[in-house]
């Protein structure tokens, strides 16, 4: 499996969209097998969405991530992991080991959100209010 995690002075990046390197970990049931660190494309996040399919990723371990993007590397059956915090090699082992989903590793605020969008739904429910906001009805 290959899984791809963005760096940025060896922790997790805070933002996907403008990453500018990921650690590529390809493992298989005896542990890591190999890590490189590669450069994301600069410019269109879409090209960044394509390098990982080139790169045949499986699972990508970033920090915050928007929701468009999201669905869209969800989309070419990537799983992602958002929301992440931390020294990039503690959730390589945590992922070796199967515990990203520890709140330790959870953005500051976001544990409850990255356990509910890690879960791979994240892009079919429509949790957005509907209709207008009326201002007048508005409590003050």
């Amino acid at each position: 499996m290959k899984a791809a995690f963005t760096t940025w002075n060896d922790r997790i990046s805070p933002v996907f969209d403008v990453a500018g390197q990921i650690l590529l970990v390809e493992s298989d049931s005896k542990g890591a097998v190999h890590k490189e660190n590669l450069a994301l494309p600069v410019g269109c996040v879409m090209d960044k969405l394509t390098f990982l399919d080139n790169q045949k990723v499986e699972l990508l371990v970033c920090g915050a991530i928007s929701h468009s993007l999201q669905c869209a590397v969800e989309a070419r059956g990537i799983k992602v992991y958002p929301f992440c915090a931390g020294e990039t090699s503690k959730l390589i082992d945590a992922w070796m080991n199967g515990g990203l989903d520890k709140a330790s590793f959870s953005m500051p605020g976001c544990c409850k959100r990255r356990r509910r969008m890690g879960a791979g739904n994240s892009c079919k429910r429509n949790d957005l209010p509907r209709g207008r906001f009326n201002q007048r009805n508005r409590r003050q």
